[in-house]
């Protein structure tokens, strides 16, 4: 399954995991989990987008993604796992349109986590 979407840490923070081969008909399945996730979360939530298995990324991707789980109103922060410039820009791209930090880019999940926790700890906005 090329679109992997869990809890990385329950009713905080989002794990998405690309993989290939990854079409526009998976990042779409990807943002309805995204959805169902936090349906049950009345508070924020961040996101790890870990995209390092993934060599080639489907033409538009960019606007599915915006429009798709970046709709989410009570996802606050993105961390990025990988090392694609293009995904990068994206992302700075995608923030930008909605308002958000600029996503942060890692080496690992773990590491990803680890500053979207400090993060949350300080915010004064969260619970």
């Amino acid at each position: 399954m090329p679109v992997r979407v869990t809890w990385y840490e329950p009713d905080q923070i989002i794990l998405y995991k690309l993989s290939d081969p990854l079409t526009l008909s998976d990042l779409e399945a990807g943002a309805v989990e995204v959805w169902a996730l936090a349906a049950g979360v009345s508070g924020i939530v961040d996101m790890i987008f870990d995209y390092r298995a993934v060599t080639e990324f489907p033409r538009g991707m960019l606007p599915l993604m915006r429009d798709g789980s970046f709709t989410l109103p009570t996802l606050e922060r993105v961390a990025l796992v990988g090392n694609e410039p293009l995904v990068e820009m994206m992302f700075a791209t995608i923030t930008q349109s909605t308002y958000r930090p600029d996503p942060t880019v890692h080496t690992s999940v773990e590491e990803a986590a680890d500053f979207l926790r400090r993060m949350a700890r300080e915010d004064s906005t969260r619970e």
